[in-house]
């Protein structure tokens, strides 16, 4: 066969690339054909491209996604070192994530007990509860729940405990919480604030961080005890409460973390869970 005209399906052989994988990538103009026969449609490719085939299954192992391939490819056509050191940097931070995710399901597996606490929801009832207005520093972003909750609140700690923020007087006077913006669960493309209650004159360097004031009113809310990685039996239990009692949504869901993941055992976390509603319906 010549090596300047390979089939596709030679090339997905050679490569470990699918044929379906191929044609997509050739959609997106990250490894087209160096020939398409105008007539039969057939795809071939040439010895040289075998490399690039064998870059991007290496990088899909890795777990990077398309949009990450296409800008590492075109920054290595560039030598553009810086942006591939940062995203590697990103899916260093996001495997860490995961691993950390991981390590925290073992832990809850390992422990003979807690099968049945994650299996039967809590008894404990929600409360409602007037909370007032607070004064917080905040940053938005989108992505996976946790991993964008991770990075969020590494950025606002940075932010906060600046050594111009530390002069300044800055004090953080409430629990770090994280604000929910959807309306409906969203698995990778969550619109999620981390913010914290602070009091005092402070310095903003990052621009898409704020100061404002978050609203105060009537919060239907559920304390929780144990890993995070159990708040979403706490999010069911509570969200059925409120639509069994009939109250209304009225903003962004929270999570108040009332314990220290630094300082506290994972089981011994406390969370509140509050919800914004409407007084309730007759």
């Amino acid at each position: 066969m010549a090596y300047d005209r390979i089939s596709i399906g030679r090339f997905s052989q050679i490569t470990r690339l699918s044929r379906k994988a191929l044609r997509l990538y050739d959609d997106r103009g990250i490894l087209v054909p160096e020939v398409k026969e105008l007539c039969t449609g057939y795809r071939y490719y040439t010895g040289p491209q075998i490399a690039r085939g064998v870059s991007i299954k290496t990088l899909c192992g890795l777990g990077f996604s398309l949009p990450e391939i296409t800008a590492l490819l075109a920054a290595k056509d560039s030598h553009d070192t810086r942006t591939i050191r940062e995203l590697f940097g990103e899916r260093r931070a996001k495997i860490r994530s995961e691993v950390h995710r991981l390590q925290q399901i073992e832990a809850i597996l390992n422990d003979e007990d807690a099968p049945l606490e994650l299996i039967y929801m809590s008894p404990d009832n929600p409360v409602i509860k007037e909370i007032p207005p607070q004064r917080v520093v905040g940053k938005q972003g989108q992505g996976s729940y946790g991993e964008t909750i991770t990075r969020l609140m590494g950025d606002l700690c940075r932010q906060i405990f600046s050594p111009e923020n530390q002069r300044n007087g800055l004090k953080v006077v409430g629990p770090f919480m994280t604000l929910y913006y959807d309306s409906d669960y969203r698995e990778k493309d969550a619109t999620i604030e981390c913010a914290a209650p602070v009091t005092g004159r402070i310095s903003l360097t990052d621009p898409a961080m704020e100061v404002r004031t978050i609203p105060g009113g009537t919060f239907l809310t559920l304390l929780f005890k144990g890993p995070h990685m159990g708040l979403h039996s706490a999010w069911t239990r509570i969200g059925a409460y409120a639509e069994e009692h009939g109250y209304i949504p009225t903003g962004p869901h929270r999570e108040v973390y009332l314990s220290d993941p630094n300082e506290v055992a994972e089981e011994e976390l406390l969370t509140e869970l509050q919800i914004p509603v409407a007084p309730q319906s007759p």
